[in-house]
């Protein structure tokens, strides 16, 4: 029996395995240059990271509520060099729920991180001028909303004879716990400019 649930739990693993696809960009790190990009100059961006709740269709509403970072939540900046770019075009061209796309433990290293504070802002000083992507994932919580039948609405006619039936609905309230990933490329492009920026 050992030996079965052994053998049954190796095949569900494998199964699993199969099912997630991950990605690695092929493109050279070049650690020189990403080392170069992320060196000290005279520039600062700066701004404010939040989300919005998405729709059943997985939509971000133009006007729906705005939540913004929680104190402490990491936001990154990453230099866009080739490596980079090929990463997040095979990210934005395969990733879904059962395909992950990863950057090398090298290349993930050769970034900044700043913290937001207490009114979602973060800040990022002294950088060169460059291409760089910045990248954050903002946790919140949210209300949502659905409908139950509860009963039926009973009509009859005059003689006390059944004519039909109607559904009672009640719409019930419940939170819920969610974090989206907001990002945003920035170029600065001379020495002591300063970017406002939103995520």
């Amino acid at each position: 029996m050992k030996k079965l649930l052994t053998l049954f739990t190796l095949m569900l693993a494998f199964m699993y395995s199969k099912a997630q696809n991950t990605y690695y960009p092929q493109a050279f790190f070049d650690k020189k240059m990403a080392r170069e990009m992320l060196s000290f100059g005279n520039s600062t961006i700066e701004g404010v990271a939040s989300t919005k709740q998405k729709n059943n269709w997985g939509i971000k509403p133009l006007l729906g509520q705005k939540h913004y970072a929680p104190k402490g939540t990491v936001v990154m900046l990453f230099p866009v060099t080739p490596y980079f770019e090929e990463f997040y075009n095979m990210r934005k061209k395969y990733e879904n729920k059962k395909t992950t796309v990863y950057m090398s433990e090298d290349a993930f290293k050769y970034k900044l991180e700043a913290l937001i504070d207490d009114y979602g802002r973060f800040k990022f000083e002294k950088l060169k001028p460059g291409k760089y992507y910045l990248e954050t994932i903002v946790n919140f919580t949210a209300t949502a909303s659905y409908q139950q039948q509860t009963g039926t609405s009973d009509a009859y006619n005059g003689y006390g004879g059944y004519l039909y039936s109607t559904p009672i609905y009640q719409t019930f309230f419940y939170g819920y716990s969610a974090g989206n990933r907001e990002s945003k490329f920035v170029e600065i492009k001379q020495d002591g400019e300063l970017k406002e920026i939103s995520l």
